[in-house]
């Protein structure tokens, strides 16, 4: 089996692509700090206690901008998972974005540019498309966010380093990733925990917005595919096949929930994107990609997971 370096190891995707490599038999380098900036950091270390009892996972407690990383050893394949996400905290501090999004990746590379590396596999977003992702991966990046724009940056230095070092670099643009494990911050998990708690959602813009919304199981089969079978030099989107607007995804929610939800409408924020509807007959082709989940199967998930959740904050 293979050797496999996880960044980003405790968070929403990373540790339930842990989970799978090694159901598979791979041997995982899991690699997470445990960053508080968006949600109390209790969620990834309990996710890092249970990731810690795997068969075949090592983990370790680092930060990727400054800790020594030599003691990470060599692997054939890194998932570089970690990031800084969130929209709205990228207006208010550029430079910690660009410090965990672009430097730490850096960091990542270097340490990772051994003779035994395979395929380096850089985990994107459709924020490097801007304000609409509607296109294949040759549409234009136009981001409208200063994290889209650190996410771009990220991709650039990567292939800086293949076209310089020769570095096997390939990219996956994950397309609005939700499902049981999903961060507080993020709308699905927002709206489905008002649901329980019986208070009141906030939508920003009017709800028509639309999204491709991909469940966190399909991402991670897309993603080992992508270990197994992308082509390093290649950028694939990885996306629901449904599009829905908020307002569809809300109406599912009161009906899963059985539950009047209480909606007020505000502006929509500065960087929201209109609509992403990422086009993915290139990872079907050349990942065997099929997306599987339904929206309101991935909902029901969702909230059934959510129903005993302690409230992280």
């Amino acid at each position: 089996m293979t050797t496999v370096l996880v960044t980003g190891a405790a968070g929403f995707v990373g540790s339930r692509l842990v989970e799978k490599l090694s159901s598979l038999g791979h041997t995982v380098t899991g690699v997470d700090c445990f960053l508080p900036d968006l949600y109390s950091s209790q969620m990834k270390k309990d996710r890092y206690e249970a990731l810690s009892s795997l068969t075949g996972v090592t983990l370790h407690e680092k930060d990727l901008r400054t800790d020594d990383l030599s003691d990470l050893g060599e692997a054939e394949i890194v998932i570089h998972q970690a990031a800084m996400p969130g929209l709205t905290k990228s207006w208010e501090d550029l430079k910690l974005y660009m410090d965990n999004n672009v430097l730490a990746l850096d960091r990542v590379i270097r340490h990772a540019s051994t003779g035994a590396l395979q395929n380096f596999v850089q985990i994107s977003t459709s924020s490097v498309y801007g304000r609409t992702a509607d296109g294949s991966e040759d549409a234009p990046t136009n981001p409208f966010s200063p994290y889209g724009v650190s996410k771009l940056a990220a991709e650039k230095l990567g292939f800086a380093h293949r076209d310089n070092f020769g570095l096997p670099f390939t990219v996956l643009r994950y397309f609005s990733v939700y499902g049981p494990g999903q961060r507080p911050d993020m709308a699905y998990h927002r709206f489905l925990k008002a649901a329980r708690d019986r208070t009141p959602i906030t939508v920003f813009g009017d709800g028509e917005q639309r999204r491709t919304n991909t469940y966190v199981d399909d991402i991670v089969d897309a993603t080992i595919s992508a270990m197994d079978r992308g082509t390093p030099g290649e950028i694939y989107n990885v996306s629901g096949a449904e599009s829905y607007s908020i307002n569809d995804a809300l109406g599912m929610i009161g009906e899963i929930s059985g539950v009047e939800l209480d909606v007020h409408y505000e502006p929509a924020r500065a960087g929201d994107q209109r609509e992403t509807k990422g086009a993915i007959d290139k990872a079907r082709t050349e990942l065997g990609y099929d997306p599987k989940w339904s929206l309101r199967d991935g909902l029901t998930a969702e909230w059934e997971w959510l129903a005993n959740l302690p409230d992280y904050g």
